[in-house]
């Protein structure tokens, strides 16, 4: 530390001016105070912050003027209320005789017209006798005991015809509805009981029944 106040002395002392006293003790040279410049550079900080702040504003408010000044002013909406009705007048309150309603019109009948020559009066039409339906056949009906020639029709729209028999002792044939059966054959719902030379006997629910030849 000593070598150090020495070597500023010495510098002191070189850079003297002339004439100034040379008995005069050394005082070294102010430091620069820390505290005084961090307090300048807050300030500073403090001053561009605040001018920025209000720069800001200024700018809002001016665009906020321009904005308002731009928009189109909103419509108005129409009136909700209702107009009072005009008072009722002197003529209006008076109150009238209802008068009497109209009498009912009468229908006017025409006159009666003569008929023409030739023609019957009105109300005297000649009156024609129903048609009557067309008569339904009754349904067959197969009696016991009968004898048919060459065919039969049933109830219910069936029907048996004998085409033709060929006859034999042993073992005789007949053709009923083009098919050739032999006795206890069944064709429709009759039973073949016997088949002789000229007629065909058939059997069902009783009923006995034979159809010959042509």
């Amino acid at each position: 530390m000593s070598l150090i106040d020495e070597a500023l002395k010495r510098a002191q002392e070189a850079t003297r001016p002339e004439g100034a006293r040379a008995d005069r003790p050394w005082t070294p040279a102010p430091l620069p105070d820390a505290g005084l410049a961090r307090r300048r550079r807050i300030v500073r900080v403090l001053a561009w912050s605040l001018s920025a702040a209000a720069a800001l504003v200024a700018g809002g408010f001016l665009f906020r003027a321009v904005w308002d000044a731009s928009a189109p002013e909103p419509a108005r909406p129409a009136s909700s209320a209702v107009a009072p009705s005009p008072a009722p007048t002197l003529a209006e309150t008076i109150v009238t005789t209802p008068s009497a309603p109209p009498a009912a019109a009468v229908p006017v009948r025409p006159p009666p017209t003569r008929p023409a020559a030739g023609e019957p009066p009105p109300g005297s039409e000649e009156t024609r006798p129903l048609e009557e339906p067309p008569a339904v056949p009754a349904a067959p009906r197969v009696a016991d005991g009968r004898n048919y020639v060459g065919a039969v029709n049933l109830p219910g729209g069936g029907r048996i015809e004998l085409g033709g028999i060929v006859w034999s002792e042993e073992a005789p044939r007949a053709l009923l509805n083009d098919r050739i059966v032999a006795t206890d054959a069944y064709v429709e719902g009759f039973t073949v009981k016997a088949i002789e030379e000229n007629r065909v006997v058939l059997e069902k629910d009783g009923v006995t029944i034979s159809i010959s030849l042509k």
